[in-house]
């Protein structure tokens, strides 16, 4: 009886030490593949060659794998598409190392860059290194700064290259960029004049303010909701009272939002936004790709189990 009460004991001991190891490796892969998994989801879903698919859960869908085969894709074509994926930490060390027997200059490298990745992946990463040499005079000066704005024809990079130029203190380029996105706000469209309430809330500058302020008073709903987000993104404590005007609005949307935009506002000095600070500069970049999935894993189809 000792005997059998000491192997039943060591039984138990081992299974649960074993269930704790399952469970673990189980969780690492949720953990691991669940990101790269919803992310694919979601493009396949976006394409638009790509007919109804039905997806269970992202439990259901835990590799690359099989959510091409969910979608209704092979499984090369999946597998092919997250290869493909550019490998973004090494473009951008690339193009911000100027190497000793490279007798380019930045700006030089960035039209060679662009030139060999157009697209929207391009912009990405080139609008990254732009703004992590923002406070780098000496591999971007700010002459060098001025000629690229003026022949960058990507709106987005555009931008990017206005916002760090105000950083540096010169608001020039921000005050310009911001006067063409304007442009929209005229239009007899609401769609048309949202679009450019949109692109003044990118730029994060108090000048946008300043020109979304009149579309307070638009017609369209839809266009003062979007004028009253601008005013948010771009204003400081000098546009409470214009957003407090609506507080009382007829419309509760409209009403909520601008008692939401004056609690923000008010937190900002009248000197706020009168310069791109780092931080919001950031948060309006656009977004790099994500990089291919690297690795070998040991759950589901895709390590062959």
């Amino acid at each position: 009886m000792p005997a059998l009460a000491v192997t039943f004991a060591v039984g138990i001991g081992v299974g649960a030490v074993v269930t704790m190891l399952v469970g673990g490796d189980a969780h690492q892969c949720r953990q691991a593949g669940g990101p790269v998994s919803e992310a694919r989801i979601a493009e396949l879903e976006a394409s638009p060659v790509q007919g109804p698919a039905t997806f269970a859960s992202s439990a259901a869908s835990g590799t690359v794998t099989a959510a091409g085969e969910a979608s209704g894709w092979p499984t090369g074509v999946a597998n092919r598409a997250v290869a493909s994926r550019p490998d973004t930490d090494r473009l951008l060390r690339d193009l911000l190392t100027l190497a000793w027997n490279d007798r380019r200059d930045f700006s030089e490298k960035l039209d060679d860059f662009l030139a060999e990745h157009p697209g929207r992946d391009g912009i990405a990463i080139a609008s990254r290194g732009v703004f992590d040499l923002g406070e780098n005079h000496d591999v971007l000066p700010d002459d060098a700064l001025r000629t690229m704005y003026r022949q960058q024809q990507d709106p987005a990079l555009r931008r990017v290259l206005a916002q760090v130029a105000s950083m540096r203190g010169d608001n020039g380029l921000i005050e310009s960029h911001v006067a063409q996105a304007a442009a929209g706000l005229r239009s007899a469209v609401p769609a048309d004049r949202q679009h450019a309430l949109v692109e003044l809330s990118r730029s994060r500058h108090v000048a946008a303010a300043d020109l979304a302020a009149p579309l307070l008073r638009d017609s369209d709903t839809g266009v003062v909701l979007d004028a009253l987000l601008a005013l948010r993104a771009t204003g400081n404590q000098r546009h409470v009272s214009l957003a407090a005007g609506l507080i009382d609005h007829p419309d509760d949307a409209i009403g909520w939002l601008a008692a939401d935009v004056v609690t923000d506002l008010q937190m900002l000095s009248e000197s706020a936004r009168t310069r791109i600070a780092e931080h919001e500069l950031a948060a309006e970049l656009p977004p790099l790709p994500m990089p291919a999935a690297g690795g070998v894993s040991n759950c589901g189809p895709a390590a062959g189990m």
